[in-house]
């Protein structure tokens, strides 16, 4: 299960940018299906490595982007879910895929400090 590499690696990140002792509310990413990250399998290793790191317990708040593909065979632009899924139309498994790749940590939110 390399969700849990990934979410050490996020909470890394995460520490840089803020500080280790900084107070994080959430932190949001965009996930496509063909990332090959499974978005539930990183829920549950993130909400474990956060017990273990000083940033609070942030939640993981994750966009879970569509695949967009083209097929070379019908010329059909087209959705995916699954890499595994053929074109809708001619059902051919020959295609360029144009996004649902995507893994990136797009923002984090902080907790207000009250005493400010």
């Amino acid at each position: 299960m390399h969700e849990l590499s990934i979410s050490e690696d996020i909470l890394d990140l995460v520490e840089k940018a803020v500080g280790p002792d900084t107070e994080v509310t959430s932190v949001h990413l965009t996930l496509g299906p063909l990332s090959g990250i499974s978005a539930d399998a990183l829920r549950f290793c993130f909400g474990e490595v956060t017990q273990l790191r000083t940033l609070g317990s942030p939640e993981l708040v994750i966009d879970e982007t569509t695949a967009r593909v083209h097929c070379c065979d019908c010329d059909l632009d087209y959705e995916s879910r699954d890499f595994l899924d053929g074109c809708p139309r001619c059902h051919s498994l020959n295609r360029r895929i144009l996004s649902g790749r995507e893994f990136t940590v797009d923002w984090v939110e902080l907790s207000e400090d009250e005493d400010a």
